[in-house]
């Protein structure tokens, strides 16, 4: 996740180009062994400054650039990031769902204080306040061996075969023991921990460790440990029974609780999937960990064949079959055996998938969601009083709370809710809920889910041009982005190509041009639930009607 830039690492998008964003001009250089860029630099009250590229961090989706400052040891953040997908440049603010107005700053020494906690192994962040210097030091750039098998000099050595010497008595000299562990050998709580380390909302704990001490020697936790047993980084824990705790009231007064959790302490963000996993029944009554899914290391093999298991490894680390079925049956083999009457889908269904259903996409980073971890089923309940969409609701983007109530009580006999007799009539369905009046979390998850093949194959694509157009009017830069990506997957797409990056009044242009193409040549069966009206037209004055109740809380999720 963090690597020095070289011939070796250096993506062709820092190789003699010259790129502009948002006006502002970026000249990429490659010179003898070295990688520069000449820009308007904001650390130097924007004096244009050619400036070393030091290191990149990201490698799946996104790369981020770090380039040498004015201060030693302590490298400046690019203020662009290149999508590596999209294959294209934009504001570093732009990459994070946080609000247009928010103005986080000169990020100097972030990488130092904050990015080199977890995208690098075992760092001591050494600052110095007065000159405002850092002599950062870490075991290694990026997540190596020790950051899940902890400290390697003792096994090294004692696994050297020194001749001469008698390897007990000079290892209890120089280094102790042997202190190397196989996180799945440890027991589920501990080796859990290894990767909670770092995927994790955790509150770090400076009377455990003061922050001078942790400055100099890091966190004390090691592969192995507990993490509530060290003490120093306390899990945040947002379920309602542990909203009491001294840990989540001392976190919750730094921080606000949306920018991490949905409103039932679900967590909501990427890279936190050890919060979802401790909520979980599978872990807290079974003993699945993050190794029952899954693989650290790559699939061994050669050949063609070696270089595909590769690339989908890289993707999410996962063992083999376990982006499927497989990854719920491993356990609980009996329901595979009766599919359709646990799921009252066809078997052969995205209905009938497991993690549609158990693990949907309502963890959203990095400009896309990805599958929570805190498994769960859909539930009237949780749906009613929650802010985050059920599985349900995420596949069947054209439906309402009310479908979805009705076929969990008739599936599952879970109690239906009192009839609001104050309720519209009509059924909304989620999808256009949120994305009318929600706030920018939920927008984000929903115009994400507009683009996912197994929620168009359940709700139909035609109805979503408008919406989708409408979010790429979204004050957020991030959910206009995505939903740049979610548009261009549709089948039958009417608008022309819109750049989410434009200028606002540039998008409003395209935006009324499309509106009015499709006005004029599409033609939608009636649907209440989506706001299609009984001449199959999408309902802009309905729909103006929810977007003057839209939810304008800041949302600024701590991706």
């Amino acid at each position: 996740m963090t690597q020095i830039i070289s011939e070796d690492t250096a993506p062709e998008s820092i190789v003699n180009q010259e790129v502009v964003v948002n006006g502002k001009r970026y000249l990429f250089e490659k010179h003898e062994d070295a990688f520069y860029v000449t820009y308007a630099d904001p650390f130097r009250g924007g004096m244009v400054l050619r400036r070393e590229l030091l290191m990149m961090t990201g490698s799946h989706h996104m790369h981020v650039f770090w380039h040498a400052s004015d201060h030693w040891g302590t490298p400046a953040q690019l203020d662009i990031v290149y999508l590596i997908e999209e294959e294209r440049w934009i504001p570093r603010a732009s990459s994070f769902l946080q609000p247009p107005d928010n103005h986080a700053g000169l990020e100097l020494g972030t990488w130092n204080r904050t990015c080199s906690r977890c995208h690098s192994t075992h760092p001591r962040e050494r600052s110095n306040e007065p000159t405002l210097d850092w002599n950062t030091r870490v075991a290694e750039f990026g997540i190596a061996c020790e950051a899940c098998h902890g400290e390697g000099r003792g096994h090294v050595l004692r696994h050297s075969n020194r001749e001469g010497e008698d390897s007990e008595v000079s290892l209890e000299t120089e280094v102790g023991t042997d202190r190397v562990v196989n996180p799945a050998k440890l027991s589920k709580q501990r080796s859990a921990d290894v990767c909670g380390q770092c995927h994790s909302v955790f509150l770090p704990d400076y009377d455990v460790v003061s922050l001078p001490e942790y400055e100099q020697t890091g966190n004390p936790f090691r592969p192995g440990d507990r993490l509530d047993e060290i003490g120093f980084s306390r899990v945040v824990r947002a379920t309602e029974e542990h909203r009491d705790s001294e840990t989540f009231q001392r976190w919750s007064e730094m921080e606000d609780v949306g920018g991490a959790f949905w409103s039932d302490g679900m967590p909501r963000i990427a890279g936190r999937e050890y919060n979802g996993l401790i909520e979980s029944a599978c872990f807290q009554q079974g003993e699945m960990t993050c190794l029952s899914c899954h693989q650290m290391h790559p699939p061994e093999g050669s050949g063609t064949d070696r270089e595909i298991q590769l690339a989908s490894w890289r993707n999410d680390q996962l063992g083999p079959g376990m982006a499927g079925d497989d990854a719920c049956l491993q356990c609980h083999a009996e329901i595979g055996e009766q599919i359709e009457m646990h799921t009252h889908h066809a078997p052969d269904s995205h209905g009938s998938r497991c993690l549609n259903c158990h693990m949907p996409h309502t963890t959203y980073g990095l400009l896309k969601t990805i599958r929570s971890h805190q498994i769960s089923s859909p539930s009237i309940e949780q749906s009613r009083v929650s802010d985050r969409a059920t599985a349900c609701s995420l596949c069947h983007l054209d439906r309402g709370f009310h479908w979805v109530a009705n076929h969990l009580h008739d599936w599952y006999g879970q109690p239906l809710p009192d009839q609001d007799e104050s309720a519209d009539e009509v059924d909304l369905a989620t999808s256009a809920l949120h994305l009318l009046s929600g706030d920018a979390a939920q927008r984000a998850v929903q115009v994400a889910a507009m683009g996912w093949p197994p929620a168009q194959e359940a709700s139909g694509t035609e109805w979503m041009e408008p919406y989708l157009l409408l979010a790429l009017n979204d004050p957020y830069d991030a959910i206009r982005i995505v939903a740049e990506k979610s548009l261009r997957t549709l089948p039958n797409r009417v608008s022309k190509p819109m750049d989410a990056m434009a200028p606002a009044g540039q998008r409003m242009q395209a935006f009324n041009a499309a509106i009015e193409a499709i006005d004029k040549s599409l033609q939608m069966e009636p649907k209440p639930e989506v706001l299609i009206d009984a001449e199959g037209r999408f309902d802009f004055l309905r729909a103006r009607e929810f977007l003057e109740q839209r939810n304008h809380r800041p949302i600024h999720l701590r991706e």
